[in-house]
């Protein structure tokens, strides 16, 4: 990937389309761009880090793990979203793992790159805050929904705010397997089957491979909202 071409993807991206153009080159110039596999790892947990890095093309996931292995997906990141931002106040580390779940060409910058930027641009700070706080809201979000539901309830919520995102309205595509939904619940894989198959039995959802189509929305909510068994 050339300047120009970083140039490019960073004007498409809310963080830094409102930078004054001789900024945004300068942090252009100064990314590094590297592929990973899929299942690669991006970022390590609790290692130091002075770079901040943004997803070009592809997809990565950020989790937790446990002394057990089992994993807990906090988010999903697809192309323009950045990761490892907390290195601008706190570079000691990296409180997550982050992990290629498909092809994934990454942008790479130092941390004095951005906190420079956003000098130069208020706007850049206020894109910043706000896509800081909707990751907050996001985090706050799945731990009531873990602790508060139960598993159907809980694949109810994701697929609703899947449905949220798309614009196929009631259909969801997704953009991963079930044994990576299942870390975004918080379930194994067999026992997110049998929720699936449940909401299936109910009428609430129709499960077609990746494609889950929400048949009864007003069911499906009020599995989400606890109001019925899923």
């Amino acid at each position: 990937m050339d300047q120009t071409a970083r140039m490019i993807l960073l004007r498409s991206l809310p963080l830094f389309g409102g930078m004054p153009e001789p900024r945004l080159n300068r942090l252009a110039a100064q990314a590094r761009v590297t592929r990973y596999a899929p299942g690669a790892l991006l970022a390590i947990k609790e290692e130091a880090a002075d770079v901040f890095h943004c997803i070009a093309t592809g997809q990565a996931k950020v989790y937790r793990a446990g002394p057990d292995g089992r994993e807990q997906t906090l988010f999903l990141l697809g192309p323009g979203e950045p990761f490892c931002l907390c290195t601008l106040v706190d570079s000691a580390s990296f409180p997550a793992f982050v992990a290629a779940l498909a092809e994934t060409v990454v942008l790479e910058f130092p941390t004095r790159a951005l906190a420079e930027a956003i000098q130069d641009s208020p706007q850049a700070l206020s894109d910043l805050m706000r896509l800081m706080c909707g990751r907050f809201k996001e985090a706050m979000a799945m731990v009531e929904s873990l602790a508060l539901r139960d598993l159907p309830g809980r694949v109810a919520v994701f697929l609703l705010h899947e449905a949220g995102k798309a614009l196929s309205g009631d259909v969801v595509r997704l953009s991963i397997s079930q044994r990576e939904v299942a870390k975004i619940v918080g379930a194994t894989p067999e026992a997110l089957s049998r929720a699936l198959k449940k909401l299936v039995a109910a009428g609430h959802i129709e499960v077609r491979g990746r494609e889950i189509e929400i048949r009864d929305r007003a069911g499906l909510e009020a599995v989400a909202a606890g109001d019925v068994e899923g």
